[in-house]
């Protein structure tokens, strides 16, 4: 049966159907090139030139519910190991994080950073258990490889505190140290088949004490033949007894030769090349009290052990809360004294003499321990500065006032 519609409305209704299908994708495409600029520019603002350090600037940061990073942070981070996994059974665990997802959202966001899976901590038990035979030994790398891929990570950092020591309260042999140098091989083996299959760098970093037992342990040319990194935790030097005194300074200061130089050069004497060397860098403050003396409160016996930390943050404003600043030219270390509680930590010099020596001396660069001590990143972007100044680059500093906190001590469990 035929329409009843006359066909000059049929051709009309063709044509405003053509019309509006040709209007509807003429909208589609506008829309598409739309989103397109939009989605470039924001790529643009995002991909800001970074400042051209002289190191890497590697920083710690702690699980926990809410990890605090920003993207203002990003500029000053080639690298985070993100701490901890542990040991449990004898494999690599996550599953008492709690911010693993932001961790992932940040370094998807900010592609030059490095993201690193770091294992253990001090007092992180099952190291010594776990790489007693060959097949735990096996068992543990590739859980640790395993978590490292399911989460997106590209590096390892094994962080043994310390291999034949119990001194953080764990269990340990002595088959540790040699037992240790059979897991880095066994992980080198996996991180390089992944290289190989991906084509991009994958890390092997460890963390090394700083104190004469540790470095005694560590034979540097052994060493430098499978790891990519090497962080000296150049700090917690003093604090565990009650005589006051640099808890991370970098040079020896003529009480005792603990120091970064120090440690960092009986690695590299020992075989460990300069340029894998990260220089631990801590971003809070040991503090002991009930410190009675007359002078500057250094090398003083106090009631207290120096156990309790402070935040960079506030170590800035102590000299505002009546504190006396001091600086040690010999140890290149500040301190903070006033008349009762003694308090050591960086300060703007001290870390401007850490980023010349580490350059002068051609180390890969610093690590900074922890994001959970330096929330605002103060600390990090004065590091940062220190790196950069050397070019002449406009770096963000952390000197200018960011505004000023006055919490109460925060404590560290030992």
């Amino acid at each position: 049966m035929k329409s009843l519609q006359p066909r000059t409305k049929d051709k009309t209704l063709r044509r405003m159907q053509l019309w509006g299908t040709g209007f509807a994708a003429a909208v589609m495409l506008l829309w598409a090139l739309t989103t397109l600029m939009v989605s470039l520019h924001v790529q643009a603002e995002d991909a800001l030139p970074l400042p051209q350090r002289d190191g890497r600037m590697v920083l710690y940061v702690n699980d926990q519910s809410d990890l605090g990073l920003t993207d203002d942070m990003a500029m000053h981070i080639d690298q985070i190991n993100y701490a901890f996994a542990l040991i449990e059974d004898g494999r690599a665990t996550g599953a008492h994080w709690k911010g693993m997802d932001e961790m992932e959202a940040f370094l998807k966001k900010h592609g030059h950073i490095d993201g690193v899976l770091a294992v253990g901590g001090w007092g992180a038990e099952g190291f010594s258990d776990a790489c007693a035979t060959e097949e735990g030994r096996v068992m543990l790398a590739d859980s640790i490889l395993a978590l490292m891929d399911k989460h997106g990570f590209t590096g390892v950092d094994i962080d043994w505190e310390y291999p034949g020591s119990s001194a953080a309260g764990i269990k340990s042999s002595e088959n540790d140290v040699e037992n240790w140098y059979e897991l880095l091989k066994l992980l080198r083996v996996g991180l390089d088949q992944r290289q190989e299959e991906q084509g991009r760098d994958f890390l092997l970093s460890v963390a090394l004490g700083a104190g004469e037992a540790q470095l005694n342990a560590v034979d540097g040319e052994r060493l430098n033949d499978l790891v990519d990194q090497a962080v000296v935790m150049a700090y917690d030097l003093k604090g565990f007894d009650r005589l006051t005194g640099h808890h991370a300074g970098l040079y020896p200061d003529g009480q005792t030769v603990n120091s970064g130089a120090y440690a960092v050069n009986a690695l590299t004497d020992s075989g460990l090349s300069p340029g894998k060397v990260l220089l631990g860098v801590p971003a809070y403050g040991r503090i002991w009290r009930q410190v009675l003396s007359t002078g500057n409160g250094l090398n003083v016996h106090a009631a207290t052990a120096g156990n309790k930390t402070m935040p960079y943050a506030e170590l800035e404003e102590l000299v505002s809360r009546d504190y006396r600043q001091f600086y040690d030219e010999q140890a290149q270390a500040a301190w903070w004294y006033d008349g009762e509680t003694f308090i050591s930590g960086e300060d703007a010099q001290s870390l401007k003499a850490k980023a010349d020596w580490l350059r002068d001396n051609g180390l890969m660069g610093a690590a900074v321990w922890a994001q959970h001590h330096d929330p605002e990143g103060r600390m990090l972007a004065a590091l940062d500065a220190a790196l950069t100044d050397h070019f002449g680059g406009e770096s963000p500093s952390a000197l200018a006032e960011i505004g000023a906190t006055d919490t109460d001590i925060q404590e560290e469990k030992d």
